[in-house]
């Protein structure tokens, strides 16, 4: 997959077959929209092509906004990469390109620039100061320009329709399954280890304490989850929060790899969320949070395959 990080990097593209979105998580209704890229660029011999975003634009149009990503931009460039797609232009938005015109940007991008054939999009899309650029509007620039244009309905389940925003709710609730399902895949994130307070190897859990940043963080508690160290695939359970039998009110992300006993301080370890064990609990003392740690353990053991 070709990555352009500016428009002035763009070369002569064959056939684009175009679609635009910051495509957070990559979920299952922005995959129903790639595939029809992808199908699309098939039956003309053209180049899938997909605009996208860093920061989420919400964050440069209301700096009070926080949005916590789904998948960061290493993440999503690898998933679009995995799904098959030829050339990702990957657009810095800051406040000057928050103020190009929709007019302006199909003008001069997507039909002067990038030459689409055809432009594919999602049921909700709109871009441009004031949102002026929805679905109608591309219609209607495609019918005086001369390139296709396409809207994809939402992907919906069980009633629902599936979007970034609800996908962030569920892992704010701890709602791992919801949130598997609705993106097409497990949950993830990776993070560099870092040195901890120890307290796991203490008491004789060893943890890795995972240094993440952009990534969300699901809702506080113990998770069984899969870890990932140069590759390998092991079982874990993970705990999210503060250590409050120890009275430490910072949040960590500490990790215990079972049956593992590497130095691996400095390492990228990514992590696969599976399942909710439990919420954060003050114990009265070290004993009991072992034995309840040993519980966990051995309920991880028999959901992890």
């Amino acid at each position: 997959m070709i990555v352009y990080k500016s428009f002035e990097e763009i070369e002569e593209i064959k056939s684009p077959v175009v679609t635009i979105g910051n495509f957070d998580g990559v979920h299952r209704g922005h995959q129903a929209l790639i595939k029809a890229v992808l199908d699309e660029k098939v039956k003309i011999d053209g180049t899938s092509v997909v605009i996208t975003f860093y920061p989420h634009p919400l964050t440069v149009i209301n700096p009070y906004v926080k949005i916590e990503q789904i998948t960061p931009i290493d993440d999503k460039l690898r998933i679009l990469k995995n799904l098959g797609v030829d050339v990702t232009i990957l657009i810095k938005f800051d406040d000057q390109f928050s103020n190009i015109t929709a007019d302006k940007f199909v003008d001069e991008i997507i039909y002067k620039k990038i030459k689409s054939k055809k432009v594919i999009i999602g049921y909700d899309f709109a871009f441009g100061r004031n949102k002026q650029g929805d679905k109608d509007f591309f219609k209607k620039k495609g019918e005086e320009l001369g390139f296709d244009v396409s809207v994809i309905d939402p992907v919906i389940d069980n009633g629902v329709i599936i979007s970034s925003t609800k996908i962030r709710g569920f892992l704010k609730e701890g709602k791992i399954k919801e949130a598997e399902k609705f993106l097409g895949r497990p949950y993830v994130l990776k993070g560099m280890v870092t040195k901890g307070k120890k307290i796991g190897r203490l008491i004789g859990f060893p943890t890795a304490n995972l240094l993440i940043i952009d990534y969300l963080i699901p809702r506080y508690g113990v998770y069984a989850a899969y870890a990932y160290v140069d590759n390998v695939k092991y079982k874990a359970v993970l705990n999210i929060g503060p250590a409050i039998t120890f009275n430490i009110e910072q949040i960590s992300f500490e990790v215990h790899i079972l049956d593992f006993d590497r130095d691996i301080y400095g390492k990228e370890v990514l992590v696969e969320f599976v399942e909710r064990l439990r919420g954060i609990e003050k114990f009265k003392d070290v004993e009991m949070l072992k034995k309840q740690i040993k519980i966990d353990i051995d309920r991880a053991k028999e959901i992890l395959i």
